[in-house]
């Protein structure tokens, strides 16, 4: 029997499809090898003792090389930046796909996918001149610059994220759902609650966590909001520096091979590693529900 040439299209797209696979795989197991190479020395050196330790000290007397502090502004920033995103970011989306009219929803999605083509840095600028110019004026605070800034600054840069990939998922849901919801007299809030949630509520947590991904790695905006010190935060409203605003700052002044350069490899690795990780805690997640739902 002759092979249908649609047959053969399948299997090249299927073929181009594994190479490119297996590409972004190669490519982000070979960035692992070269910051883990470039941090070797380090690790070697200081052992765990660089997560545990709070003191950043590469070029003192006794180096230190602790990045405690820098880990927890990190996950303060992306943890609260994603507080505020999440729920709004998943109202916005049922708006546009269950409520809204269809011409609010054709003239809003291009308006919010505008969002993640404007630099990090205008979004910092913003932040500098509007949040803490408010916080310093209008509640008195010595200095405006804080986590709390940092974290509303990437809650506006996740929002896309979050709207597009819970907007995505609420139109991927049969319409024969809404019509049974609709037939046994339910009310619409209802049926989103208690029928169309549930059905997609893993696929939001996906989107989620890609926006927590997003806002973890970002550097220019919680550079220019947090603050800067090396010091470890007690509260949202406290001042510190994130992994990757370290690594920004100290790159460059850095000596090639030194043990400051190799602690901010070290820095790079873990702030990749975290990432890494909470993209693979989400999808084992949804591994289940794929295999569920490929029954």
């Amino acid at each position: 029997m002759t092979p249908v040439r649609g047959d053969k299209t399948d299997k090249r797209l299927a073929a181009v499809g594994m190479l490119v696979s297996c590409l972004a795989a190669g490519f982000l197991i070979s960035i692992y090898g070269f910051i883990g190479y470039g941090s070797s020395a380090a690790w070697h050196q200081f052992g765990l003792e660089i997560l545990r330790s709070d003191a950043w000290a590469p070029l003192g007397q006794q180096p230190r090389l602790g990045i405690l502090t820098m880990i927890a502004s990190t996950l303060w920033c992306a943890v609260g930046a994603l507080l505020l995103a999440s729920p709004l970011g998943v109202c916005s989306a049922i708006f546009l796909s269950e409520v809204a009219p269809p011409w609010v929803g054709q003239l809003m999605r291009p308006v919010i996918l505008l969002l993640t083509g404007i630099p990090s840095v205008v979004y910092g600028f913003l932040g500098a001149a509007v949040l803490v110019t408010f916080f310093e004026v209008k509640l008195g605070m010595a200095s405006g610059e804080s986590l709390f800034c940092g974290s509303i600054v990437l809650a506006v840069m996740i929002l896309p994220y979050i709207i597009s990939g819970s907007y995505h998922a609420l139109q991927s849901i049969p319409a024969g759902y809404r019509e049974a919801a609709s037939a046994l007299g339910v009310s619409e809030p209802y049926a989103v609650t208690r029928v169309l949630l549930p059905l997609v509520y893993k696929n939001i947590a996906a989107a989620i966590a890609i926006a927590f991904g997003r806002a973890t790695g970002e550097t220019m905006a919680v550079l220019m909001l947090a603050g800067n010190t090396l010091t470890m935060p007690d509260s949202w409203f406290s001042k510190g520096e994130t992994l990757s605003a370290l690594i920004a700052l100290e790159l460059g002044s850095s000596e090639a091979g030194s043990l400051h350069h190799q602690g901010l490899f070290a820095a790079g690795l873990v702030l990749l590693a975290l990432v890494t990780a909470i993209n693979i805690g989400v999808n084992g997640w949804l591994s289940p529900r794929r295999e569920e739902d490929g029954r």
